[in-house]
């Protein structure tokens, strides 16, 4: 894919790719928007802990004030300890913090399949610093190979080489949630590849967060029975 740019203007994020216990709770990660102060405090998702800084260092060792998206850094926290911290987590502003959904619609892009892909398929999904497993929850559209244009007809399968929308959905760990934003409005929050059986299998972007389920799938229902209304009348 290609290189990202990264929003220096926009709400904080830095997904946490690793954590340790150094003088307290330690964290590594790389700044993905916006700018990280010492002085401010943040909230860490999913889990919604309030956090401070006690001691921000760069990619030189050093100790500095403030870094900003595209820096990796290191952070001694307060707020969290290291063994309620895992893959995957994000620390964010307390004004925006990342969306964690258990569902969301992508774009995706099918690479290497050794067979067909229906709905029910499931497989491991790579975005940021997590790693979940998920099961494609429904085949939306099918992109025609030029145009992008969008079938109107769901798809019954897909195959290697495809382009499809897809509507995807947590089933490993215990909260069943990942920390997510769509791809435009925080490309490196937004972008994953999937694998199975140790192979990666499709890239993809997310378009849609489905935020609320059960009020999608009431609207999904009342819809379909209007249509069937409508074609009976």
């Amino acid at each position: 894919m290609p290189t990202l740019e990264r929003k220096l203007g926009a709400p904080f994020m830095m997904p946490i790719s690793a954590k340790y216990r150094d003088m307290g709770t330690m964290i590594e990660g790389k700044i993905e928007a916006g700018i990280l102060k010492k002085d401010q405090k943040y909230l860490m998702m999913p889990n919604k802990a309030e956090i401070t800084i006690s001691a921000l260092y760069g990619e030189d060792e050093d100790e500095i004030p403030h870094a900003q998206a595209g820096e990796q850094v290191r952070l001694r926290i307060k707020g969290a300890e290291e063994e309620d911290i895992f893959p995957g987590f994000v620390l964010c502003s307390l004004k925006r913090p990342v969306h964690c959904v258990s569902e969301f619609e992508a774009q995706i892009r099918l690479l290497e399949l050794k067979s067909i892909l229906s709905s029910g398929f499931n497989c491991i999904l790579h975005i940021h610093s997590a790693t979940e497993e998920i099961t494609f929850s429904a085949l939306l559209h099918k992109l025609e190979p030029k145009t992008n244009r969008r079938s109107k007809k769901p798809p019954p399968f897909a195959k290697q080489g495809m382009n499809i929308i897809a509507r995807l959905k947590i089933i490993g760990g215990s909260a069943q949630q990942v920390c997510v934003e769509k791809f435009e409005d925080y490309p490196q929050l937004g972008r994953f590849t999937l694998r199975d059986q140790g192979q990666t299998i499709a890239i993809g972007k997310i378009l849609r967060l489905v935020t609320d389920p059960v009020a999608e799938g009431k609207e999904r229902e009342e819809k379909a029975v209007a249509e069937a209304a409508a074609g009976t009348a």
